[in-house]
């Protein structure tokens, strides 16, 4: 028996609907665009994109999960002006089915005094991606799915340990860094970096890539890959990933330094 859970505000307060759905098969994994505003045709066509890319990596869900993926709300908004908060995404609904906590709704929102920017560097497909991620779970279900508690700095999801292990030379580590700077939106939901991605943290894969440019690190740096521990930690959450990345150097022009957040995200009942 899966249960589902809706988040929306009501006066300023949270309120939680609860219902029920069956889960019996393993489902494939798709990514539904809903447009509410505020992107031109070229920065949907971009997002579609990203969406494609994640259903590249992600070919479904856990044995007993049944979801046909997860529909998102996108949408170009004023934030925070320019240079500050490029986006901001997370889950609008939840269901559990099979021990997991999963997405089944979500919201993206990018800054409209970023977006011209991002689509003209060629760095908003990055950041699309990054955002995205974070619809699925990454990040914003860790704590549901008791791969991470909050403030500690330690991811401990098995698979995306283990893969971390392995990827980055690290086979005495107990649990992956996890960002404890930047604020709210920041910290507890991103790889750790160094120095607010200033700095090189001295872990990298067998390429040479250094963590700090890794996808899903908090701040938006140069030479941005997926890496398998990435993928990997989508497996500790209910997903089936691919093993190896595909396309995994994702090239970012000119834009460094510049910090991106995930939706914060209400509280929710256990």
């Amino acid at each position: 028996m899966g249960q589902t859970k809706r988040l929306c505000r009501v006066g300023g307060a949270l309120s939680i609907a609860i219902a029920f759905a069956t889960s019996t098969a393993q489902a494939a994994f798709n990514l539904t665009l809903n447009f509410t505003g505020g992107l031109s045709p070229t920065q949907q066509t971009v997002f579609g994109d990203a969406a494609t890319f994640w259903e590249g990596q992600i070919t479904g869900y856990q044995p007993g999960i049944l979801l046909g993926g997860i529909t998102l709300d996108a949408s170009g908004t004023a934030i925070d002006g320019v240079g500050g908060v490029l986006g901001q995404a997370g889950p609008t609904a939840t269901t559990h089915q099979a021990g997991y906590w999963l997405s089944t709704t979500g919201v993206m929102e990018f800054d409209t005094a970023d977006l011209a920017n991002l689509e003209g560097n060629g760095s908003l497909y990055d950041v699309v991606l990054h955002e995205m991620a974070h619809v699925m779970g990454f990040g914003t279900l860790w704590t549901d799915n008791h791969v991470y508690t909050n403030t500690t700095g330690r991811y401990t999801g098995a698979n995306g340990l283990a893969t971390y292990q392995a990827e980055f030379s690290q086979p005495l580590a107990t649990f992956v860094p996890v960002e404890l700077g930047g604020g709210a939106g920041t910290a507890d939901g991103h790889w750790d970096e160094v120095s607010g991605g200033g700095g090189l943290t001295g872990i990298t894969d067998g390429l040479g890539h250094d963590m700090r440019d890794e996808l899903m690190t908090g701040w938006l740096n140069s030479n941005i890959f997926v890496s398998q521990t990435t993928l990997a930690s989508f497996t500790d959450i209910g997903f089936i990933a691919v093993p190896e990345p595909t396309g995994a150097l994702l090239l970012l022009m000119g834009v460094a330094g510049i910090g991106m957040r995930r939706l914060r995200q209400g509280s929710r009942a256990a």
